[in-house]
């Protein structure tokens, strides 16, 4: 009775683990009615020729699916493609379905059909013998699909048409062969591994100029015409030389511009002191417009000074090299002056 219980047990606990993985793995309602689209999208892409668009719609039928029918979809559209190696491998795993109770007649006939498309298209599939000479292969490609090394001795199923193989060396050679292969057909494929022509081991760099004869003159530039390249100004100017030209300028404005002022304003007060003044004896009302002159003579002669410092500092700041601007510059440049055209080495 205790064993009998134990059985009980272990039967529905083996059911209740094994329920949730079966109810999983079948597709949903939504799941097969993408599944049926896809597979429409697929049909109607087949008749009007368009074998690429065929096959991307009956695979992620196949990708929700994984039934017979939609396996066999795949195999034809591959066929339908050209690409017989994978019309074969499809039809071989649609073949290969297990059988399970109760399934749909189709099934058994999308088994059948696909042992057919196996048959006929085995016979048909070209191969390529691949030798690699100059080196060890460390890696060799179809298509730029990768067969594996110890499988290149041995023929290699290819699709019919233009193929490209590709060999890599160990120490950085290459090899690259363009062949075409009909179907049903065996060709042997030899690649010699070389260096590429930009790393040539044994390619000798180029020498440099030994002395001014050899290097190339650098033609004289006009400048100042508004042909001047904003790259040949150099880069930015430095903060400080920002500085200078911007402050200097600014009171050297300032400060001139007040020296004119005062300066004016002195001139004014002078003459009127002369009036007032006789052999240089002025009189006690005189006195006032003669301190207002003196000091404004005064203010005109210090601000004609700071005007005179700030262009000075302005100046000084447009002398300053940009950053990343050589000091020496070994050519002729030619500037339009004032009296003419002038030049520097």
């Amino acid at each position: 009775m205790a064993s009998r219980t134990r059985l009980c047990a272990f039967v529905v606990g083996a059911l209740l683990f094994a329920a949730p993985s079966d109810v999983a793995a079948a597709p949903s309602a939504a799941e097969r009615e993408t599944a049926r689209r896809h597979m429409d999208e697929g049909t109607a892409a087949m008749k009007t020729g368009e074998h690429r668009r065929a096959l991307e719609a009956f695979s992620k039928a196949h990708e929700i699916m994984h039934v017979p029918t939609t396996g066999l979809a795949v195999a034809k559209a591959h066929l339908a493609a050209g690409h017989l190696v994978e019309a074969r491998e499809a039809a071989v795993e649609v073949a290969r379905t297990q059988k399970e109770a109760h399934e749909p007649a189709v099934f058994e006939k999308a088994r059948d059909a696909a042992r057919k498309i196996e048959a006929e298209v085995k016979g048909r599939i070209p191969s390529l013998k691949i030798k690699v000479k100059g080196g060890t292969a460390s890696k060799v490609a179809v298509d730029d699909v990768d067969v594996p090394l110890p499988l290149i001795v041995e023929p290699v199923p290819v699709n019919p048409g233009k193929r490209v193989v590709t060999a890599k060396g160990t120490e950085g050679t290459e090899a690259r062969v363009n062949v075409e292969v009909a179907e049903k057909e065996s060709k042997e494929v030899e690649l010699t591994l070389t260096w590429p022509t930009t790393a040539d081991p044994t390619a000798k760099p180029t020498p440099a100029p030994t002395n001014d004869a050899d290097k190339p003159q650098e033609k004289p530039k006009v400048l100042g015409f508004g042909n001047e390249d904003v790259a040949s100004k150099g880069g930015r100017r430095a903060p400080l030389a920002e500085g200078l030209i911007w402050g200097g300028f600014a009171f050297g404005a300032v400060g001139i511009g007040v020296g004119a002022v005062t300066g004016l304003m002195t001139l004014g007060k002078a003459s009127d002191v002369s009036q007032l003044c006789e052999n240089n004896i002025c009189a006690p009302s005189a006195q006032s417009d003669l301190d207002s002159a003196t000091l404004l003579a005064t203010v005109s002669t210090i601000a004609f000074g700071v005007g005179l410092a700030g262009i000075g500092a302005g100046v000084l700041g447009l002398a300053m090299p940009r950053q990343g601007e050589t000091k020496g510059h070994a050519g002729l440049s030619i500037r339009p002056t004032l009296n003419g055209l002038g030049g520097t080495f």
